[in-house]
């Protein structure tokens, strides 16, 4: 049976992150703890078809790190850029990125 996580966005966000690391501390994989806070999370609520992971067709938002979390889930904190309906920020300024 898959686990989620269950931050709603609490401490500047930082709960999300909070709980990865610890589903990794407590015996999960950082590739299950990952899971459990996107696409698994995502079947849950039945919202797979527009989130939960990257496919044509679905909600482009998604965080861009610095780093392997998939080595160090600690890494999952290090957003360098973050997209937003499609659109690319610096996570830093939220500064929308343009080409």
């Amino acid at each position: 049976m898959p686990v989620m996580i269950g931050a709603h966005g609490q401490r500047e966000g930082l709960a999300a992150h909070w709980e990865m690391w610890m589903m990794v501390q407590g015996g999960f994989s950082p590739w299950e703890a990952l899971r459990g806070a996107t696409i698994d999370a995502a079947k849950h609520l039945g919202m797979d078809k527009d989130l939960g992971s990257i496919d044509v067709g679905k909600l482009a938002d998604m965080a861009i790190g610095e780093g392997n979390v998939l080595n160090d889930i600690r890494r999952s904190e290090y957003v360098s850029h973050t997209m937003l309906n499609g659109r690319l920020h610096e996570a830093a300024t939220m500064n929308e990125i343009t080409t």
